[in-house]
């Protein structure tokens, strides 16, 4: 699909243009007036986005051709359908350690439709979770699951940093806060880095030997990380649908069934777009999409607020081809508090450290990636330690420019700098994140039911309860 930016254009234009005295005895000549929001936002996008307004369009979930793909998993209508069922299904999980929790949590454990597809919690839980509430916010620790515990039947299924959202990833080449999965040929972000770091024997990284981008090889490497099995003889090679399901995606077999289930659940979470949120709809030609305060918000947002210089692309995430530096930076966000009891174990030098922690470059230290921005009215969870809890705490956050974390100024990005925005201008960028980047059906990405007849995203009885599930 393409955007005629030229013709939106002209039509907010002419809808601004009032024409005083313009019949046969008139002699004044026509007046133009001050230009609508819409112009202004038009002018704004134009003047601040190399290549125009058609650089920020969503595809339609549909419309492969259009959807960022890896060369080596062309997406089909096949394995999308098969890739969702996998990422909700909850009767994969079966390798946890503790046998009383199996068939109890997912992919979408911590990456739910309700939250924006990230967790609802600070602190995502697969194994070892209980309860889910409305968005996963209830969601908290079984009783005795500690990740320091000296069982290791107790030990938890959590991370020491937040669940990126899945939403609009396929606009982004690495997965993970620091970019470790990811090795697609012809890549730029992970292309120099030797193989004894990108590819560490007996880690989750040593993935990236398959030569994939960032959302297959995480989807690859994370089966095993989160404890499910789709390839062992497990649930989906007994079930008949899965059978079917699987024949249909890969009609040539092939051998390596962990990398085909997989490959088929990064190519579900390519399609995963908002494309839907009023921002998208206006970019469209729908004027009336986005309100004037959002429009306002929109002007800010590519303009004097400078946010599309981190912020950029169909995702407002980073550019498609983007290299290191357009990825990540540093811009001194806090780690997890690990002094509040609902965090279970420790933040590590190098998880604190993001992108240097896995390259073991000093350049990059304290750098994290760049997330995407549609959606974040789903959830309170902001940043990679989970340190902001609503939309307006980042926007005065970065309004005032003063780090969290006590980093030089060395250290932290140069685009981190006071933007100098009054109260009213801060509310309007506000609006325009919180409403007009908000996809409000992104239920359409859910399966009605899976295969196994269990509840999802999370299956185990405090949630079945606060789901309303009784399969």
């Amino acid at each position: 699909m393409k955007l005629n930016s030229n013709v939106q254009y002209a039509s907010f234009l002419i809808s601004a243009i009032i024409l005083v005295g313009c019949g046969a005895e008139s002699e004044e000549e026509p007046v133009l007036v001050e230009s609508s929001l819409s112009v202004q936002l038009m002018d704004t996008l134009n003047e601040s986005l190399d290549g125009g307004v058609e650089g920020l369009v969503l595809p339609h979930s549909s419309d492969f051709a259009n959807i960022p793909a890896d060369p080596n998993n062309p997406i089909t209508a096949e394995k999308v359908q098969l890739g969702m069922m996998l990422f909700h299904e909850t009767a994969v999980a079966t390798d946890g350690v503790n046998a009383e929790r199996a068939n109890t949590w997912s992919c979408a454990s911590c990456h739910h439709a309700a939250a924006g597809f990230k967790s609802g919690v600070v602190q995502g839980i697969g194994e070892g979770g209980t309860g889910f509430g409305v968005a996963g916010e209830l969601r908290v620790l079984a009783a005795g699951f500690d990740k320091l515990s000296d069982n290791p039947s107790l030990v938890p299924d959590v991370q020491p940093l937040t669940s990126p959202s899945i939403l609009n990833t396929a606009f982004q080449e690495v997965m993970l806060w620091n970019g470790q999965f990811g090795n697609q040929d012809g890549g730029l972000i992970n292309a120099e880095l030797p193989a004894n770091i990108l590819a560490t024997q007996g880690t989750p990284k040593f993935e990236n030997v398959r030569g994939l981008a960032g959302l297959e090889t995480q989807a690859v490497a994370g089966t095993k990380v989160h404890r499910l099995n789709t390839f062992n003889n497990s649930f989906v090679q007994q079930n008949m649908e899965y059978q079917l399901l699987y024949e249909a995606a890969y009609p040539d077999g092939g051998n390596d069934v962990l990398e085909n289930m997989g490959k088929a659940i990064a190519a579900y979470e390519r399609t995963v777009l908002a494309n839907q949120a009023p921002f998208q709809r206006w970019l469209r030609g729908e004027d009336a999409a986005l309100t004037d305060q959002e429009k306002r918000g929109g002007i800010l947002f590519f303009g004097k607020a400078g946010c599309v210089s981190c912020h950029t692309g169909p995702a407002l995430s980073s550019k498609l081809g983007a290299i290191s530096d357009e990825v990540f930076m540093a811009i001194g966000f806090a780690d997890l508090d690990t002094s509040d009891p609902s965090i279970t174990g420790v933040v590590t030098e190098n998880d604190a450290k993001g992108r240097g922690g896995f390259t073991g470059r000093e350049e990059d230290n304290y750098k994290f990636k760049i997330p995407q921005l549609y959606n974040l009215k789903d959830s309170d969870v902001f940043g990679h330690g989970g340190s902001f809890t609503s939309i307006r705490q980042i926007v005065v956050y970065k309004n005032a420019a003063v780090p969290q974390k006590r980093l030089s100024n060395s250290l932290l990005d140069e685009r981190f700098v006071p933007l100098n925005l009054n109260e009213e201008e801060i509310d309007d960028l506000v609006a325009f994140l919180k409403e007009g980047l908000y996809d409000p059906e992104l239920e359409r990405y859910t399966p009605d039911a899976l295969p196994s007849g269990q509840c999802f995203p999370v299956a185990d009885e405090q949630s079945k309860i606060d789901l309303n599930c009784a399969p």
